[in-house]
């Protein structure tokens, strides 16, 4: 919660010396980031146990088997555990105190950026550039990342429509298919903006003296790297799928025994690695700055509001 207090205007005022009272709150900007991105977490973690117990398990209504994710990639993506109810609604609910934090975190880390490099902080100056320019596709994926929830692909497509076998004119007949890409495109987002967040803090933080064992340049540089490299892979991934398309590493079932598919360790080892690159890594920086370990304690974002004397009501 932040700490709220007052204070008294040390300014002289045009209607007399009255001096209204301020209040001041201190925002913890990096550990509302850390709090939303756990959340994030805890939503597709929980949803998982929830499906496996309720809706995917030997007796449920549901067959894992017969999902649109499974049926186009072979394995389960996260994201069928968070499509069907009860935990797709559950997940939902709690997946509105990930986007808030963070669209709040967005806008302020943002106006924190400028005002630093207002003050005179020319190293900050491509940090500014780049905040200016991609702050925006930030707030509003994070605003909009719960339409996944409301465009949950359809189960038990009949026929399921497979890409590697169809042409576009097929696909865009197919209704499990464009309900897919409306599904995928906040999620797409979502993974994108996780890394515009990750690419903007690590540099900021760099400058300011703020980065958790002040690692060289170099290696934020290589983190950063393999973030993005690691998002472009795991996009064509997916798209290929959609698309029916190859592309490296993707799944594929056997042709002698079409229950075995191929890859699907490296499949999951991909999704993985970016949760652990975009979300795990940001929580744990997030929290070593929050507390001062291994780097100076990032700041509090103040937020001042200034009420009005009598006089200038009247």
């Amino acid at each position: 919660m932040p700490d709220q207090r007052s204070l008294t205007d040390e300014t002289t005022h045009l209607f007399g010396n009255r001096k209204p009272l301020v209040t001041e709150w201190q925002i913890p900007l990096e550990l509302i980031k850390a709090f939303g991105l756990s959340v994030a977490m805890v939503s597709i973690i929980g949803g998982h146990f929830i499906s496996m117990k309720t809706t995917f398990c030997d007796t449920c209504r549901m067959d894992l088997q017969k999902t649109y994710i499974v049926q186009l990639f072979g394995f389960p993506h996260t994201c069928v555990f968070i499509d069907e109810n009860p935990a797709k609604t559950l997940s939902t609910i709690v997946f509105l105190f990930a986007s808030l934090p963070l669209m709040f975190c967005t806008y302020f880390e943002k106006v924190r950026v400028e005002h630093s490099y207002a003050a005179g902080d020319i190293r900050l100056k491509n940090v500014n550039t780049f905040a200016k320019y991609t702050w925006g596709i930030r707030f509003c994926s994070f605003a909009l990342v719960s339409l996944i929830y409301v465009n949950s692909p359809i189960y038990d497509p009949d026929p399921f429509v497979d890409p590697q076998h169809a042409t576009l004119t097929q696909l865009v007949a197919d209704r499990p298919w464009k309900q897919f890409i409306l599904h995928y495109i906040p999620y797409f987002f979502w993974q994108l903006s996780l890394s515009l967040m990750a690419i903007e803090q690590a540099w900021y933080h760099h400058y300011v003296g703020t980065f958790p064992f002040d690692p060289p340049k170099v290696i934020i540089r290589i983190y950063l790297g393999v973030t993005f490299v690691v998002f472009l892979y795991y996009t064509a991934w997916i798209t290929g799928f959609i698309f029916g398309f190859y592309v490296p590493g993707h799944t594929y079932h056997d042709k002698e025994d079409p229950d075995v598919v191929h890859n699907v360790s490296w499949a999951v080892f991909i999704m993985f690695l970016y949760d652990i690159l975009a979300i795990i890594v940001p929580i744990i920086l997030s929290i070593c700055r929050s507390y001062g370990v291994g780097c100076r304690k990032s700041p509090s974002c103040v937020i001042s509001f200034s009420g009005s004397t009598k006089e200038e009501e009247n």
